[in-house]
């Protein structure tokens, strides 16, 4: 079984109770876009060179699918882009974060375990795929930015690092960097920083991170609800760590976000919500759905989000389940949801 894999596993086995906002007092999230049979998980986004959303879907739910990106449009209207490449791999690939780079090449987290794990880059012409190379392998990424010439890439659970509790971390990789091989121990000089997810009850660690308009870097400890605030040094070394802010953890939050305002927005991928951090610092639940199937666009296990003009888009995985998901069941529609930035205005 891969990392990715268990990691999903664990989150489906978990049992917790779930404190739910007053739904009188939320705004309701709307239809962005349905997608095709071809990308049933759909998990995270960038925006392109020439202004189009592109859309990762690693299809777990579906192992005969290839791993596909597809592009979007300001109305939601979807095209397939491109099914990211096997390379000498026996196995599809998993594109989870995405991140295009200021040359237009998109970066791409594959995260197939950490023994076939990658980060590759795919270079265009246009909409034609003409080149894919790996930056590095033996780790298993998840969420992914890049930032003045290097990758951050999150990992969920670090396996090879005993420890007490789950070890999960961040790594900064040289985006001229290829074929890196890691460790994926705590040896590993691109390994900037890591955590013990504290919770007995969600033994999983960091998922999303994003960058504010200053630079600083931050990311979510899916097991604890920490919201972590990361200073960098001019090399991309931590030079100081600090708890921004925390949420329930039983909301397993996810994919983060920023506006042009540096509020920052989070993905409640076991509760089915959206959450609101200001400037200031002051959490707030924006959107709050029961157990639902997306059709109108109720949000449907959120993994990732994103500002795409005037509106937050966001993508419903919907598929894990069991104790401690809000969600029951795997099915159709497969959608994305946007939220109404001007309603927070």
């Amino acid at each position: 079984m891969t990392s990715v894999k268990a990691c999903l596993l664990l989150l489906s086995l978990i049992s917790s109770v779930f404190v739910h906002a007053n739904p009188t007092t939320l705004a309701t999230t709307q239809h962005f876009a349905t997608l095709p049979d071809n990308c049933p998980t759909p998990d995270a986004f960038d925006i392109a060179p020439d202004g189009s959303l592109t859309l990762s879907c690693p299809n777990f739910a579906n192992k005969n699918l290839e791993g596909e990106l597809f592009s979007l449009n300001h109305q939601g209207e979807v095209s397939h882009l491109v099914s990211v490449p096997r390379l000498k791999e026996k196995n599809k690939a998993n594109p989870m974060g995405i991140a295009y780079g200021p040359d237009g090449a998109l970066y791409v987290a594959d995260s197939r375990g950490v023994k076939q794990g990658r980060l590759l880059k795919l270079s265009f012409d246009g909409r034609k795929l003409i080149n894919t190379e790996v930056i590095a392998t033996g780790l298993n990424p998840n969420g992914l930015r890049y930032f003045k010439g290097s990758l951050y890439a999150t990992q969920l659970t670090m396996p090879k690092v005993k420890s007490t509790n789950n070890t999960s971390g961040i790594y900064r990789i040289d985006v001229n960097a290829r074929n890196l091989q890691l460790s994926n121990t705590l040896a590993d000089p691109q390994l900037i920083f890591s955590v013990e997810t504290q919770n007995p009850q969600k033994q999983i660690g960091l998922d999303g991170l994003a960058f504010d308009s200053k630079g600083y870097l931050y990311t979510a400890n899916m097991g604890d609800g920490i919201v972590y605030k990361l200073t960098l040094d001019d090399a991309g070394q931590v030079t100081l760590t600090e708890e921004y802010a925390k949420v329930p953890w039983q909301a397993s939050v996810d994919g983060m976000t920023f506006d042009q305002y540096d509020n920052m927005y989070l993905a409640g991928f076991a509760s089915n919500q959206l959450f609101k951090i200001d400037s200031q610092q002051n959490v707030t639940v924006l959107a709050d759905y029961p157990d639902n199937n997306g059709t109108d666009g109720q949000l449907d296990q959120p993994a990732d989000l994103l500002v795409y003009g005037d509106k937050l888009i966001i993508s419903n995985f919907d598929l894990m389940v069991g104790n401690g998901m809000e969600n029951t069941q795997h099915s159709k529609p497969y959608t994305l949801s946007y939220f109404p930035l001007t309603a927070v205005e």
